[in-house]
């Protein structure tokens, strides 16, 4: 029942299940494991592996900001490409949120998952509507000349493209289910914006984790911006 530590070892997360469940006591101490936040489990119904993935990773962003919510708000708030923003990702994973198995999570993804659950605390019962201009994302984009932080950079700026071609569709995609027909139906009128959003010249692997991590912190930020927060 371990996490191993985040590493970007490719565009999608990574699941091995190894051990036996924990058992029934609480692994935050004290009573019985339901006056803690639920680990993470391992679907057992039929799911692709990337699909149970990426389920068992947004279960595992919930308890992570139930358990330790100021750490995570300090961790997304760092441009993941800056010195330390990976070893400040890394410090707010906890054991204690897996219930077995093993899940290696590279940090574009977790941090996806992190917005995501927030998106899904604060503006699953509505949708506000974006902002008339994108937020500025990055406030110090002049002084980010890496290509790790152009291509960061231009992705949020795809994310922001598609989000305001099909608010609805880019919402329905990340609040559904992975791998449901509810996804699939998002995905499928969403695609065709896509082209028309890429910006010239970035290189990048789309796949519904990468999407669904991009276009989760667009809505959150975005929608926060549109809320006045």
């Amino acid at each position: 029942m371990r996490i191993r530590r985040l590493f970007a070892v490719a565009a999608t997360a990574f699941l091995a299940c190894s051990t036996s469940a924990t058992g029934q006591e609480n692994p935050y101490g004290g009573g019985t494991r339901l006056t803690g936040p639920p680990p993470a489990e391992i679907p057992t119904h039929a799911m692709s592996e990337q699909d149970k993935a990426r389920f068992v990773t947004q279960d595992l962003a919930a308890c992570l900001i139930k358990l330790h919510r100021s750490s995570v708000l300090k961790a997304i708030q760092e441009d993941p490409w800056q010195d330390g923003a990976r070893k400040t990702l890394v410090s707010v994973v906890d054991n204690r949120c897996l219930d077995e198995g093993e899940l290696a999570v590279p940090p574009s993804l977790m941090r996806g998952a992190f917005y995501l659950q927030l998106y899904r605390e604060r503006f699953s019962a509505a949708a506000p509507a974006l902002p008339a201009t994108a937020v500025d994302f990055i406030a110090t984009k002049s002084a980010n000349s890496t290509e790790e932080a152009k291509n960061g950079i231009a992705l949020l700026e795809f994310g922001d493209c598609v989000a305001r071609r099909d608010l609805n569709d880019a919402r329905a995609f990340v609040l559904s289910r992975p791998g449901s027909p509810m996804e699939d139906a998002a995905l499928n009128a969403l695609m065709p914006h896509f082209s028309a959003c890429l910006v010239q010249g970035s290189k990048w692997t789309l796949n519904r984790s990468s999407v669904s991590a991009v276009l989760s912190e667009v809505l959150y930020r975005e929608g926060m911006a549109a809320a006045g927060k």
